[in-house]
C-alpha cells in the first residue's frame, strides 16, 4: 500500500486524471484512497472498510477511469457499480461526472440505471445507443436491466455499501446480477461498517479472489474532524430543544433525522410555522421514502444547490447512507436509530472531506441515557452537550394555536405519534428502549397532541379519561380549514349523533319494558300464588276422595242400592278401626 498521501506519487495515473484531481482542489489523498487506489488499480480484489466521509467513492472511481483510459480496444461495458438506493447511485454518477468533465477526449460515458427516472425500455434504448463504459445502478432495476441486456464484457464490479447489498434483503436481485456477469473480473467491496455475519458468509457469491482487506480509521468509526455529542431533554421539550440547536449553532447545511416518513411531513410543516413566528433564518427541505422518485431527486438537488444561510434537510434513514452533500456542518438525530450501526452512517453526513462537523443526538431523560454507554462498547464516544434554556417561553402555546387552526394538523400529529410508538417498539437495543418505560404523555406533548389516540399501549389509570390532554378543547367544534373535509366531518358527526340518539332510545325502551315486565310479574306472581293455593286445595280434596273410594273397594262388596256412598265410607272406616283394635264384628242374621 502507498505510504504517501501525495496524489503525484501515484504511478501509472493518466495525465488527464492528474489534472482533474489538481483542478478539483484535492491536495492529498485520504488514508483510504492512499491504501485502496494503488491496489485496485493493479488488478487486486479489495474489501474496504472506512468511515463515512473518508473519500471511498474516489477510491474506486479513479481506478476504474484510469483503467478505461489505458485501454486501446474498448469493449461495450467495462465497469458496474451497484448501490442500495437511487440517491446513492445518482450521487456516485455525480462523482464520475465531476472527474470526467476534465477528460479532453470526452470519450468515456457513464449511465445510471435506477427506478423512477426512466422506464426500463428507455434505459435499454439509451444503453444500446450510447454504449456506456460504466453503469451505476440499484439492485432491483439492474435485475430487470440485465434481463434485457447481457453484460458479457464487465471487467470491474464495485459494491458500494456492500454490507447492505450482501444482506438477505437483496439476495434475490444480487444473485441474478452475479450470475449475469463474467467470472473473470475484479471486485471491490466498500462499506462504512464492518460486514455483518450474513454478509461475510455471502462474500463468495461476489466472485472475490484473494482479496486484500483494508480497514481505515476503524476505531471510533468517525473522522477526526467530526465531533459527536448528545443532549438529554424532557420528552415534552424535545422539539423546542431541536429548534434551539438549529437557531443557536452556525452551519451552512444541516440534516435532521426523524423516525418515520409521516413525522418528517408533520414536523416539516410545524417547524416552518415556528420559524416564521419567531423570525428565524432557517430554510427547511423534506425528504423521505414515501415521496415519488422525481420529488426525492428534486429535493436533494435543491438542498445540494441551496445557498441559504441555514439550510436544513429533514429526512429519514433513506438519506443516511452514501449521500454526499457538500458543506453539511451539522447533523441532528431527533431520535436514535433503531439499529445502532446506523448511527455512524447518520453522523457521517457531517465532517466530510476534512471539513469540521458536529453530530448531536437528542435523548429522552431516563433509561435512554444508557444509549451513550452502548455506543462506547462499540467504540463510539459521545460528549454531553448542555443546551441553554430557550428564549421561546411561549413555545407550547404557539404550537397549540397553530394546531387549533386546522384539525387536519392534529390528525397528522396523531399519525406521527402512532408511527413513532411503532418505531420505538422495534429498536434492537430493547434493554434501553422499552415501551413500558416510555413517557407516553411527554412524547404526546412534544408532538403537540391535544388528545391521545386509542391504542393498546395507552391504557390504564395513569392516562387521562378519554385521552384528553387539554379538556378546554371542544372536539365537536374543532374544525378543518378545508371546506370539503369539514363538510364530511359534520356529516359523519350527524350520523354518529343519530346513531347515539337511536341507541339511547333503544336503551330507554328496554328499560321501560323491563320496568313494565317487572310490575306485571309482581301482580301475576301474587295472582299465581292464590291460584296455586286453590289448586293445591282442590288437588288435596280429589286425592282424599280417591282414597275414600279405595277404602270402599277394599271391602270387596259393591252396594247397588241407593244408600249414600258416604255412609258406606263411614261404615268401612269403623270396621277397619275395629279390626285394628281386635274386636269381632257381630253379624246380623235377621235377613237370612
Amino acid at each position: 500500500m502507498s505510504k504517501s498521501l501525495d496524489w503525484k506519487e501515484l504511478k501509472n495515473l493518466s495525465d488527464w486524471l492528474k489534472d482533474a484531481i489538481d483542478s478539483m482542489g484535492f491536495e492529498q489523498m485520504t488514508p483510504v484512497q492512499a491504501s485502496t487506489i494503488p491496489l485496485f488499480s493493479r488488478n487486486k480484489d479489495v474489501v474496504v472498510e472506512a468511515v463515512t466521509g473518508s473519500g471511498k467513492t474516489l477510491s474506486f472511481v479513479i481506478p476504474i477511469l484510469n483503467r478505461i483510459s489505458a485501454q486501446k480496444d474498448r469493449k461495450e461495458l467495462f465497469g458496474l457499480v451497484v448501490a442500495p438506493t437511487r440517491e446513492l447511485a445518482l450521487q456516485i454518477e455525480k462523482v464520475f461526472d465531476s472527474v470526467l468533465k476534465f477528460n479532453p477526449k470526452e470519450d468515456i460515458t457513464v449511465q445510471t440505471v435506477v427506478g423512477g427516472v426512466q422506464t426500463l425500455t428507455e434505459d435499454v434504448r439509451e444503453f444500446k445507443r450510447s454504449k456506456p463504459d460504466v453503469v451505476v445502478g440499484t439492485p432491483g432495476r439492474l435485475e430487470q436491466f440485465f434481463g434485457k441486456v447481457i453484460p458479457k464484457s464487465v471487467e470491474v464490479l464495485v459494491l458500494d455499501e456492500a454490507d447492505r447489498l450482501l444482506d438477505l434483503n437483496y439476495q434475490k436481485e444480487m444473485d441474478f446480477i452475479f450470475t449475469s456477469l463474467p467470472k473473470q473480473k475484479r471486485v471491490g467491496l466498500f462499506s462504512a461498517t464492518m460486514l455483518s455475519e450474513v454478509a461475510t458468509q455471502n462474500l463468495h457469491r461476489t466472485g472475490l479472489r484473494n482479496p486484500v482487506r483494508i480497514v481505515v480509521n476503524a476505531k471510533g468509526h468517525k473522522p477526526k474532524t467530526l465531533q459527536l455529542n448528545y443532549t438529554v431533554t424532557e420528552p415534552m421539550d424535545k422539539l423546542m430543544k431541536l429548534l434551539m440547536i438549529l437557531n443557536k449553532y452556525h452551519f451552512q447545511k444541516s440534516i435532521v433525522y426523524f423516525p418515520t416518513c409521516v413525522s418528517v411531513e408533520y414536523f416539516y410543516a410545524l417547524l416552518r410555522h415556528l420559524t416564521h413566528h419567531y423570525q428565524l433564518e432557517l430554510s427547511f427541505f423534506s425528504l423521505h421514502g414515501k415521496l415519488k422518485s422525481q420529488a426525492r431527486i428534486r429535493t436533494m438537488d435543491k438542498f445540494d444547490k441551496s445557498v441559504e444561510a441555514k439550510s436544513v434537510l429533514m429526512t429519514t434513514d433513506v438519506a443516511a447512507r452514501g449521500i454526499d452533500v457538500a458543506n453539511v456542518d451539522l447533523v441532528v438525530q431527533f431520535d436514535p436509530p433503531q439499529d445502532p450501526d446506523m448511527f455512524v452512517h447518520r453522523c457521517g453526513r457531517a465532517g466530510r472531506a476534512n471539513r469540521q462537523g458536529q453530530a448531536i443526538t437528542l435523548l429522552n431523560e431516563g433509561r435512554e441515557e444508557d444509549y451513550v454507554e452502548l455506543l462506547e462498547v462499540k467504540g463510539i464516544e459521545l460528549d454531553e452537550l448542555k443546551v441553554e434554556d430557550s428564549s421561546f417561553g411561549d413555545f407550547h402555546r404557539v404550537v397549540k394555536d397553530w394546531m387549533l387552526k386546522d384539525r387536519s394538523r392534529h390528525d397528522k400529529a396523531v399519525r406521527s405519534y402512532v408511527s413513532f410508538i411503532r418505531y420505538y417498539s422495534k429498536h434492537t437495543a430493547t434493554s434501553i428502549f422499552r415501551l413500558k418505560e416510555l413517557d407516553y404523555l411527554g412524547v404526546a406533548k412534544s408532538y403537540g397532541l391535544l388528545r391521545l389516540p386509542k391504542m393498546p399501549e395507552i391504557n390504564g389509570d395513569s392516562f387521562p379519561k378519554d385521552g384528553f390532554l387539554d379538556t378546554s378543547i371542544n372536539f365537536r367544534e374543532y374544525s378543518y380549514l378545508d371546506e370539503a373535509q369539514e363538510a364530511k366531518r359534520l356529516e359523519e358527526q350527524a350520523i354518529e349523533d343519530k346513531k347515539l340518539q337511536n341507541k339511547e332510545k333503544r336503551k330507554e325502551k328496554r328499560e321501560n319494558k323491563t320496568k313494565t315486565t317487572s310490575d306485571n310479574t309482581a301482580w301475576s306472581k301474587s295472582k299465581s300464588n292464590k291460584q296455586d293455593r286453590s289448586d293445591r286445595f282442590q288437588q288435596s280434596q280429589t286425592a282424599k276422595r280417591r282414597r275414600d273410594l279405595e277404602l270402599v273397594e277394599d271391602d270387596g262388596e259393591e252396594d247397588d242400592s241407593s244408600k249414600d256412598w258416604k255412609e258406606l265410607i263411614t261404615q268401612s272406616k269403623q270396621e277397619k278401626r275395629l279390626k285394628k283394635s281386635g274386636q269381632q264384628v257381630m253379624g246380623d242374621f235377621d235377613g237370612l
